[in-house]
């Protein structure tokens, strides 16, 4: 094909550069017949300038059209000059007419400056005379003139018959070249596209038989050495390999599918595991909350009338009613939001000014699910083991803000704070003792991590930052989706 290209390419490119040329030198040819008769053309017409303008001097005495004549004679004669300019001595017809107009030319300026010279003199007899004669010879000139161009005209059309003649023939032996060129190609390009197209036929054949899983399908033979042979060995090697290749898959299909049936009841297993583990971890927080709640109560009771009491009693009553429904349920945020507001608010009435609640949550959160009593375990042990024991006001700020995909909500408090060994015990998951008798911290928060932990499958779900004396703030990074 590239053969085929480079060909044709090289015969157009030759007739097209031959056509140029030859057509070039056709119009040369042409330009060079009618060169002598625009010569003479403007000849004529220069002598009609010089005696127009010498007519109007004669008979206006306008020094302007002297200037002009002196002018248009000077043009005149170099014209005439220029004509004869090649003559050298051997003359043909023509040049015999063109020797006879330049003598002429002579005579003829000869008396059109001695009209010119009688004018300036004012001799009307002698410039009449002169005049006369001047355009005696200019009638010579002009018919001489006439005679010569119709000389050149026969002999321009003789060779405008040959230079039509030359151009029929290479028109007629440049379509003959374009359609051989054609037909050359034609029929090779219809060879290549038989030998290429025919074996791609039949290995699409055979690509749908494998497509319909028939590997039995005969192999492609292919009677050329080129590229499209290559193609077809290699075709018929991948629907061997293939074969081969589906019968070792057979053969292990059997073997993973005994695996993972027992992957299937390993992770069925494992998930009964990790319900028992959650339902056990939910029901431990149940009796660690209502000690503190009905402690909380007793004092109230103890040091203050009924009044207040039914406040309390009525948060305490929301708090009741959230926990005592199942824990094998899943809440929304907002919920467990407005159960820790009314905890806030029963602990307030508990230790009066000595504590302060504050609640910053991000506006356009969205809502969504979380396990419950997640939120209200970190905050009971910020007012029992951070703020209680503070003879100071004490401060618990519960924060919910959203980072892309977490949610993340801070529990802080200006409390005692823990040092970093309590801290890394905690968070590994060990119980860590507490100064203050009657409480051990940790016992809420493991619970809380370990829910966590298995409801969203991760185990980057807490942040804890604390110092002695400068308070603690719990962070929980819940993924929303």
């Amino acid at each position: 094909m590239i053969a085929l290209f480079i060909v044709t390419t090289l015969l157009t490119s030759f007739t097209s550069i031959f056509i140029q040329r030859t057509s070039d030198n056709l119009i040369l040819k042409m330009d060079e017949m009618f060169a002598a008769n625009v010569k003479l053309d403007q000849f004529v017409e220069l002598l009609e300038e010089v005696d127009g303008n010498l007519v109007d001097y004669l008979v206006t005495d306008n020094s302007e059209s002297v200037l002009n004549y002196h002018k248009k004679k000077d043009e005149f004669r170099e014209q005439a000059e220029s004509m004869f300019e090649n003559i050298m001595g051997v003359y043909s017809q023509g040049d015999l007419i063109y020797k006879d107009i330049l003598y002429m030319v002579e005579s003829y300026l000869v008396e059109t400056d001695a009209a010119v010279a009688a004018r300036l003199v004012d001799d009307g007899n002698e410039y009449s005379k002169r005049y006369s004669e001047a355009s005696i010879i200019s009638g010579y000139i002009k018919a001489y003139a006439d005679k010569l161009n119709l000389k050149y005209l026969d002999t321009n059309t003789a060779q405008y018959r040959n230079i039509s003649q030359d151009l029929s023939k290479l028109m007629f032996a440049n379509i003959i070249l374009l359609v051989s060129v054609i037909c050359l190609n034609l029929m090779i390009i219809i060879y290549i596209a038989y030998n290429l197209t025919n074996p791609i036929i039949k290995l699409s054949h055979s690509a749908v038989e494998i497509a319909k899983g028939n590997f039995d399908a005969d192999d492609i033979t292919v009677g050329t050495d080129d590229e499209i042979s290559v193609l077809a060995n290699a075709f018929n090697e991948m629907k061997h390999s293939i074969k081969k290749y589906i019968i070792v898959l057979k053969d292990k299909a059997d073997t993973e599918t005994q695996l993972f049936e027992q992957k299937i009841e390993n992770l069925e297993m494992q998930s009964l595991l990790d319900v028992a583990e959650l339902k056990a971890l939910q029901m431990q927080i149940n009796p660690h909350f209502l000690f503190n709640t009905l402690n909380a109560a007793v004092q109230l009771a103890t040091i203050e009338g009924a009044d207040r009491t039914s406040v309390f009693l009525d948060d305490i009553s929301k708090i009741f009613r959230y926990n005592v429904k199942s824990l094998d349920r899943v809440v929304k945020i907002s919920e467990e939001i407005e159960m820790v507001k009314a905890y806030g608010s029963m602990f307030v009435v508990r230790f009066g000014d000595k504590v302060h609640f504050d609640f910053d949550i991000e506006p356009g959160i969205k809502d969504f699910d979380v396990p419950p009593l997640i939120i209200q375990p970190f905050v009971e042990n910020a007012t029992i083991h951070g703020v209680g024991d503070m003879e100071s006001e004490g401060r618990i700020t519960v924060r919910m803000t959203q980072e892309g995909d977490t949610a993340r909500i801070e529990i802080r408090d200006n409390g005692l704070g823990m040092d970093e060994a309590t801290r890394l015990k905690i968070l590994a998951g060990e119980p860590a003792e507490n100064t203050s008798a009657g409480h051990t911290t940790g016992i809420g928060i493991q619970n809380v991590l370990k829910r966590l932990q298995i409801f969203f499958r991760t185990d980057d779900v807490v942040e804890i930052e604390s110092s002695p004396g400068y308070g603690t703030k719990v962070t929980l990074k819940i993924p929303i989706k």
